[in-house]
């Protein structure tokens, strides 16, 4: 037996394509508010125009910066680990480590490396 008319027994045009879900596109994740408050106060506190802290050379601009980042970056901020550097310092890596060396030594003329310690984490200086 043969079947001429096979209209039935399959679909014959194309199925209409179903549209995809568009991906959504991942959001930058943002400041939380707290970090964003303790920003807008040390930036009340400094001035971003002058001389760098490193180089002593005179600027328009100068970017403050947290010598402890990461996730130190908002104890820095709260123990007055910020520096006034110009673009030139701020780039340079052999500097901020220096920079580094230079705020622990000065933070331990007052206090011990045992607040250090707790405060940051861990001592950028080598024990003698």
């Amino acid at each position: 037996m043969i079947i001429k008319d096979l209209s039935n027994s399959f679909y014959p045009c194309p199925k209409p394509k179903v549209k995809e879900k568009q991906r959504k596109v991942k959001e930058i994740k943002k400041k939380s508010s707290k970090l964003a408050k303790l920003e807008r106060q040390r930036d009340k506190k400094i001035v971003k125009y002058g001389e760098c802290e490193y180089c002593h050379r005179k600027f328009k601009h100068l970017d403050p910066h947290e010598v402890f980042g990461g996730s130190n970056r908002e104890r820095s901020i709260l123990n007055g680990f910020v520096k006034m550097l110009c673009r030139e310092c701020h780039s340079n890596e052999e500097i901020l480590k220096q920079l580094k060396l230079e705020t622990q030594k000065e933070f331990e003329k007052t206090h011990t490396r045992e607040e250090f310690i707790k405060i940051i984490g861990k001592s950028s200086l080598k024990e003698e």
